[in-house]
């Protein structure tokens, strides 16, 4: 029942997504000023749950002035940026097309474009696009990935696996995103930038289902462990099942499938579905205004467009620094007036 209800919501957001499609936006583009916001939002929490910590100033800085912060950051935006930007734009081009699956060739230049920065600066070792040669442990996680020797055949079992998933629609593309993204995390493939790359596939799959990717909130101590928290409900089927294919020696899609039925992945699907739900605000927000009226929205909304926290702009109306309405027990306000506060700060 509860499954139902999540592929119901889904159901309704990739309708609202279409709806914003028939009024002929190009939503995964640089050139669309919510979509990019959203997508520098999506490069800040990201790195910041590899525990890399970058300001708005600092994305600001890296991808729009030229400037650099200490190389780690300023590898890090660069590589996330080229490497997201690159394949969104791709899987956006497939799902246009009604061709939309995964190839390992996508997978390695996900890692290559991502790495590539902190290559030269000598933060990574490894090869580019390759998948790692030693057995790894993951800090601070319960589980234990695949062993080296065994990669490049599962690699090549879960790629399929996924590309029948996709043409059969038997999970629903929440439910697949959620499944796909924590049994990667689970093999962890590469030496280094797993996560990272992880979360870019996860927007690429979004994004060739018909969604757009989204930013998992990882800035702050309580997100990341809302996320972290989330996967480890998922990893212990898919733990099991690597921990029974490297005794046999054999995995095929259908053996994903039997193990991916049984995983729990709720807790990532709700995160998901928050995320899109929260894009979808963003992105109407220049669309929802008529005949040069001003645009009031609820607080929540206003929070998410400008990624302000609700307590911040109750703050500002009691401050009387914006204008807001009370209807019942919520507060509207005006989005005029907090692009005129923002402009003036």
């Amino acid at each position: 029942m509860v499954r139902k209800v999540r592929k119901k919501s889904a159901e309704k957001l990739l309708k609202n997504i279409e709806e914003l499609r028939k009024k002929d936006i190009n939503l995964i583009a640089v050139s669309n000023k919510e979509w990019y916001s959203l997508f520098r939002d999506e490069i800040r929490n990201s790195i910041a749950i590899e525990g890399i910590i970058a300001s708005r100033k600092d994305l600001l800085d890296v991808l729009e002035r030229n400037k650099k912060t200490n190389d780690q950051k300023t590898s890090a935006i660069l590589g996330y940026y080229e490497a997201a930007s690159t394949v969104y734009e791709y899987a956006k081009s497939l799902f246009e097309e009604g061709e939309f699956s995964l190839r390992l060739s996508d997978l390695r230049q996900i890692h290559t474009l991502l790495m590539r920065y902190e290559k030269q600066t000598g933060s990574f070792s490894g090869k580019l696009g390759a998948y790692r040669i030693e057995d790894v442990k993951v800090l601070n996680s319960h589980f234990t990935p695949l062993k080296h020797s065994y990669l490049s055949d599962f690699m090549e079992a879960y790629i399929k696996w996924l590309n029948e998933s996709i043409k059969k629609n038997k999970y629903g593309p929440v439910t697949l995103a959620a499944l796909s993204h924590i049994l990667f995390e689970t093999v962890h493939p590469f030496r280094d930038g797993n996560g990272r790359v992880g979360r870019i596939l996860l927007g690429f799959i979004l994004i060739g289902l018909g969604f757009t990717n989204i930013a998992i909130k990882g800035t702050g101590k309580d997100e990341r462990e809302k996320y972290y928290s989330a996967m480890e409900d998922g990893y212990d089927k898919f733990e099991k099942m690597l921990r029974q294919y490297e005794r046999a020696g054999k995995i095929n899609p259908a053996q994903i499938d039997r193990y991916a039925e049984s995983s729990d992945v709720s807790d990532l699907e709700n995160i998901i579905l928050d995320c899109l739900n929260d894009n979808i605000i963003r992105l109407k927000k220049n669309l929802t205004r008529e005949d040069g009226k001003e645009l009031v929205v609820p607080l929540r909304e206003a929070s998410v467009i400008y990624g302000y926290s609700q307590d911040y702009l109750r703050n500002l109306i009691n401050r009387k620094k914006i204008d807001a309405i009370k209807r019942g027990k919520l507060w509207y306000v005006k989005i005029q007036e907090i692009e005129k506060y923002i402009s003036q700060s």
